[in-house]
């Protein structure tokens, strides 16, 4: 084992050594994120891509129409809806990946004035390790006035906006508006944003993505995203999101905002938690 390595270091995966996974992140930061976002990017469209040649393959006799409505099953899962009124016959348009996805809904969001962020899958796969993701996750910073202008932004854009949703977000008893484009069979779901300290400050501290051959968006901080991921796995073991806040973790390195991470923390209560994350990722 290499000496340089700190006791507790912890692989992503358990059929991994520790020296394969510090090799895999020393090349990782070698990347710049232009290629970072595409290789992640490249990654979603090919699970899609074979997703939709197996359908292709189990029903050989079907036709596009069928052939589309098993896809959208199979990609939405327990989001897709008979409701929803799908319009892509072109199949090369259902294969687009999140990070396309989050580029025109920045610019619906921007024309709109509603302020927000990417967040969860994206964001760990632009910090992190690359990982497939079913759902774009965005919050927004939105005004009750603003949500019909929203809602008639996004169905003019072609996405289909549940009524019921819509409506329970006015009343204040959902936070959430799950929405699907109709063409490409992508799906994102909308978080309102609440009034709470550490909400305030994440949209706060949110980055602009601008690169080159890479759509441009709004996404989270690395540091928040961190501390998000650390309060929704607490105290349910969750593997999946521990193992993103590793990932983040050891590609960030020494680039990370030591100071802001322990205030939170202890603000949040998750000082443990994220004492641990950094024994295991090597910091």
């Amino acid at each position: 084992m290499n000496r340089a390595v700190k006791p507790g270091y912890r692989p992503q995966a358990a059929d991994t050594s520790i020296e394969a996974d510090i090799y895999f992140f020393s090349r990782l930061r070698q990347l710049s994120l232009q290629q970072r976002i595409a290789q992640a990017s490249a990654h979603d469209r090919s699970i899609r891509k074979f997703c939709l040649a197996g359908i292709k393959w189990q029903h050989r006799n079907a036709g596009l129409i069928e052939i589309r409505e098993r896809f959208a099953r199979a990609v939405l899962a327990e989001k897709f809806c008979p409701e929803i009124k799908l319009t892509g016959i072109d199949e090369k348009m259902w294969i687009q990946d999140s990070f396309a996805l989050a580029g025109e809904i920045h610019q619906l969001l921007e024309s709109v004035n509603i302020p927000y962020y990417v967040s969860v899958g994206v964001a760990s796969s632009i910090y992190g390790e690359s990982r497939s993701t079913r759902d774009l996750n965005l919050v927004i910073e939105i005004q009750l006035v603003q949500i019909d202008l929203l809602v008639k932004t996004l169905e003019a854009a072609g996405f289909y906006c549940p009524a019921g949703a819509v409506e329970d977000i006015k009343q204040g008893q959902e936070k959430m508006l799950n929405i699907t484009h109709t063409e490409t069979i992508t799906n994102a779901d909308l978080y309102v944003m609440d009034d709470s300290p550490f909400a305030i400050s994440q949209m706060s501290r949110k980055r602009f993505l601008d690169v080159e051959e890479v759509p441009n968006f709004w996404v989270i901080s690395p540091e928040d995203l961190v501390l998000q991921k650390l309060l929704w796995g607490r105290g349910k073991q969750s593997e999946k999101q521990w193992r993103d806040v590793l990932g983040i973790l050891k590609a960030i390195g020494d680039s990370i905002e030591y100071d802001y991470l322990t205030e939170w923390s202890e603000r949040l209560s998750i000082a443990n938690e994220l004492s641990e994350a950094f024994i295991e990722a090597g910091i």
